[in-house]
C-alpha cells in the first residue's frame, strides 16, 4: 500500500467516523425536539451546572453530581416540587403578599415562581393551590427573605371563583 492509497484510506475512515458522529448527533437534537425539549437550552443547562460545580464529566463524556451537585440536587427537588401529582384533601392554600417596592425584583421572583408551582392567581398578589405546599413556600420565602411579607391562608372555600378554580385545576 502506497502512502497515497494509506492517505486516502485513512481519510475515507475520519470522514465516515465524523458523518456518523454528526448524523448521531443530529437524531439525538431530532429525538429532543420531538419530546418538546430544546437541545441548545438542555446543552446550556449542563455547561452552567458545570461551570457552577454542580456536574462534572468523566472520562466517557457522561456528566455526574458533585457532592455540591447532590446538595443543590436535593434543595432543587424540594423547591420545584410538581403538584399535578398530588391528591387534592379538599382545602385550598391561599397566598397573599404584600412585598414593598424597594424589594420589586424579589416580588416578581416569588410571583414567577408560585406560577411557576402551578398556583393560579386570583389577583396580582393571590394566588391559590389545592394542594399542601406550606414547606416548599417556606423554604422560597425564606431563600428571598421576604417571610414577613407573605402569609398562607388555607381555606375551605376561595369564594365565588371556586367552579373556575376546580376547572383550572381539573378537579
Amino acid at each position: 500500500m502506497t502512502n497515497d492509497s494509506f492517505i486516502i484510506k485513512f481519510l475515507e475512515s475520519v470522514a465516515d467516523t465524523a458523518s456518523s458522529i454528526m448524523i448521531r448527533e443530529s437524531m439525538q437534537r431530532k429525538d429532543l425536539r420531538m419530546g418538546g425539549f430544546d437541545p441548545d437550552k438542555i446543552y446550556s443547562g449542563f455547561k452552567n451546572l458545570e461551570r457552577r460545580g454542580n456536574l462534572t464529566k468523566n472520562d466517557s463524556d457522561r456528566y455526574r453530581f458533585t457532592k455540591k451537585g447532590k446538595d443543590w440536587h436535593k434543595n432543587a427537588s424540594i423547591k420545584y416540587f410538581s403538584s399535578k401529582k398530588r391528591k387534592w384533601d379538599g382545602k385550598w392554600r391561599v397566598v397573599i403578599f404584600d412585598i414593598p417596592q424597594e424589594m420589586h425584583k424579589k416580588r416578581n421572583n416569588f410571583r414567577h415562581k408560585l406560577k411557576y408551582l402551578g398556583f393560579h392567581m386570583l389577583q396580582k398578589s393571590v394566588f391559590v393551590l389545592p394542594y399542601p405546599c406550606e414547606e416548599e413556600l417556606g423554604y422560597i420565602c425564606q431563600n428571598l427573605g421576604i417571610n414577613d411579607y407573605v402569609d398562607v391562608i388555607i381555606a375551605n372555600s376561595v369564594g365565588f371563583k371556586e367552579a373556575e378554580i376546580k376547572k383550572y385545576f381539573e378537579i
